[in-house]
């Protein structure tokens, strides 16, 4: 008999939030470490800094989650609600605790800070809630209502990380022992469009029960999902093996770059470390994006020897050697330009392949001919140098990051033979 799935729900709390002038990390790492430790989240809820709203949201999620996770609202100012809100949904008057009240005058006094009644509030707490880290000087309390476990974290990422590893996830595996395992494997898929790869798998066997296949988007290259649930771990990692196996060979292994762990940078350091081969790029467009790819792989130095960042015609000329007359033919975004400013970078720096970049990443720039989002690239080595072109979609960073990513996939297929 499979385990019962333990599903917990997560509410977000604040205008910030809802205003767009923070994104929320703290749901996805939830999520993420929720999944690691067998765990899934049901819902996501963001709601604003009012307690009408958090009331009646934390109400709704208490009858449907095994578990409830609040973030935000419980610092000391006047927009931090969520203490007040939880007191008046649940029946739970606010009462002061004596010992976290002399613990913060401790704190505050070592600190040469000046007392407030603001900063007395964080020694509130809806009655029978419990400080979930009193040795930790963070807030954060927890409370169990009618058999729900209920999490009160606060916003601030690393605070909210710590007591989530340190209270949390242990408290969860306290409570519920007999939950599934998950494994999950992201495959990094290159070159081929969504609607492509959902066509190819098609024919894949509907997945037994346990088995989830996903699909999700991403700048210059799309991810497979596979999530595996079972009970052994040895018997989930030997599912997930074969089906992503099969995955794999529906789309074809020349188009599967990697895992999730497996960036396009670190997939093309490794086949440059295993040729011993040095790599230039010459970059127009990009201003230098691909070099700092590239280069946020620890060990790049063994591969990695110099970036040009070639935005003008005339750094062109100078550092890369290309012809102006080929500049006055074509064009700086041109097929011949890209050739042109890879050999050139290749010849240079002495290197063995170089990767160029030139286009417009706009929002001015284009034309009838060459719209925004043209983009020219090339991949030189001593046998060939090759050239693509691209149209991409987008605004400004994201043509300049497409055309990075689609830089290192060239780069890549070179390599690969």
């Amino acid at each position: 008999m499979e385990p019962k799935i333990v599903c917990g729900s997560l509410l977000s709390i604040g205008n910030e939030l809802l205003l767009g002038d923070i994104l929320d990390t703290n749901a996805h790492h939830i999520a993420r470490e929720l999944r690691v430790h067998g765990f899934r989240l049901r819902r996501v809820v963001t709601v604003e800094d009012e307690e009408d709203e958090i009331a009646r949201y934390l109400l709704d999620l208490l009858d449907r989650s095994d578990f409830v996770i609040i973030t935000g609202g419980l610092g000391p100012t006047d927009d931090d609600r969520t203490r007040q809100a939880v007191a008046g949904a649940l029946g739970r008057p606010l009462t002061g605790n004596r010992e976290h009240l002399e613990r913060l005058h401790r704190r505050v006094e070592r600190k040469g800070i000046p007392w407030s009644e603001h900063t007395g509030r964080l020694a509130c707490f809806p009655e029978g809630a419990v400080h979930m880290a009193p040795e930790l000087p963070m807030a954060g309390f927890f409370l169990e209502h009618r058999g729900v476990p209920c999490y009160f974290l606060p916003g601030v990422p690393h605070e909210m990380e710590t007591l989530l590893a340190r209270k949390v996830i242990p408290d969860l595996d306290r409570r519920f022992p007999g939950r599934p395992i998950y494994v999950k494997r992201v495959l990094r898929v290159q070159e081929l469009v969504e609607s492509e790869i959902n066509r190819r798998l098609a024919s894949l066997e509907p997945p037994s029960p346990g088995i989830e296949i996903g699909y999700l988007p991403q700048i210059g290259e799309n991810w497979v999902t596979i999530l595996v649930r079972g009970t052994d771990l040895d018997d989930v990692t030997s599912r997930l093996t074969e089906i992503e196996e099969r995955v794999v060979a529906l789309l074809g292994p020349q188009y599967v770059s990697g895992s999730e762990d497996e960036p396009m940078e670190l997939t093309v350091g490794r086949l440059l470390s295993g040729r011993r081969w040095k790599l230039a790029a010459a970059e127009s467009c990009t201003g230098g994006l691909l070099a700092r790819r590239v280069t946020a792989v620890p060990g790049a130095s063994d591969y990695f020897e110099r970036g040009f960042v070639t935005y003008s015609n005339e750094a062109k000329v100078e550092l890369l050697g290309v012809f102006r007359s080929l500049l006055d033919e074509h064009g700086a975004v041109s097929a011949a330009t890209a050739e042109a400013m890879a050999r050139g970078a290749r010849e240079s720096a002495g290197v063995d392949v170089a990767v160029s970049i030139t286009g417009i990443a706009g929002p001015t720039g284009g034309s009838a001919e060459k719209p925004v989002g043209t983009v020219f690239m090339a991949c030189s080595t001593v046998r060939e140098t090759v050239v693509r072109k691209h149209l991409f979609w987008g605004g400004r960073t994201q043509i300049q990051e497409r055309a990075a990513h689609a830089a290192l996939v060239l780069l890549w297929r070179v390599l690969l033979g």
